[in-house]
């Protein structure tokens, strides 16, 4: 790459459930970078337009500019080489390619902050978060709090009836729940909620 510098790089991941403050996580670690007066440019998928169409933001409202982006590709059309700090949101939302461009940047010499959902809505394992973990020099997982119960929770529920991996919301569509409450897909009580009309007095 053309932009390569004498600085180490290296990749950060932070990964867990919906609601669990990755997001939020991502801004401070990029706010200290800026009190720390380096160059920081921010990228977010444009499919992600849930609060913001031009800015991270997190499910307590902080927010951080950022730029958006449709291909992973584009992080390095737009790359100032003089930028020491990138910051990716939603990585769940950019595909594999993203892996070997986190690799790139890291590799020139750019500190490169990641978030992301680490599961899906079946437990499954969310390309490309375990191959970026694999890659990641520090890795942070957060956990939020299960809805039913209460306790620690590493999943995110999906409430609305659909088989596409990306479904894209917030409350009301997803929950946080553990271990113990998950259920892979959709509940089968949600299910049957959006799925089957109320009864009319007089039905039987």
């Amino acid at each position: 790459m053309d932009f390569v510098t004498g600085h180490v790089g290296w990749i950060e991941v932070i990964c867990g459930p919906m609601f669990s403050g990755k997001s939020e996580e991502l801004i401070r670690r990029l706010r200290r970078a800026l009190i720390a007066r380096k160059r920081v440019q921010v990228f977010k998928p444009a499919l992600d337009d849930r609060y913001s169409a031009e800015e991270i933001v997190s499910h307590s409202d902080a927010r951080m500019p950022s730029e958006v982006i449709r291909q992973p590709g584009e992080i390095l059309t737009r790359l100032d080489w003089r930028t020491q700090v990138v910051g990716i949101d939603e990585a769940n939302f950019m595909g594999q390619p993203l892996v070997d461009i986190a690799s790139q940047l890291a590799d020139s010499g750019k500190q490169v902050i990641i978030a992301g959902l680490d599961t899906d809505y079946m437990g499954r394992p969310f390309p490309p978060l375990p191959d970026l973990l694999c890659m990641a020099e520090s890795i942070t997982k957060t956990l939020a709090i299960c809805l039913r119960c209460g306790n620690p929770a590493k999943h995110t529920q999906r409430l609305v009836e659909s088989d596409d991996l990306i479904v894209v919301g917030a409350r009301g569509m997803y929950e946080a729940r553990c271990r113990r409450c998950f259920e892979a897909g959709v509940p089968k009580q949600e299910y049957l909620e959006f799925a089957r009309p109320r009864a009319t007095p007089g039905e039987s």
